[in-house]
């Protein structure tokens, strides 16, 4: 659990120049998305699936494309 925590952290805030090398250098403020939950259940799995496809229907509208249409997602 504490890498993902890490990870999670490292994403919002990045870090310095002059307190790692160069090459490993990365800009903060990457937008992600964390699910946790107690159990995986038939009920959570559920939920999990409605809100990706929630955000994939609000995405299309935003940006004016026919998401579950074959013919929007071919022209990606």
């Amino acid at each position: 659990m504490a890498p993902f925590i890490f990870q999670k952290k490292a994403g919002m805030s990045g870090d310095k120049l002059e307190k790692i090398l160069p090459h490993k250098v990365f800009e903060g403020n990457r937008p992600t998305n964390s699910i946790m939950v107690d159990k995986i259940t038939p009920f959570n799995l559920g939920l999990l699936i409605a809100m990706y496809e929630q955000k994939i229907f609000t995405q299309g509208i935003i940006w004016d494309i026919i998401s579950f249409d074959q013919w929007g997602v071919e022209l990606g």
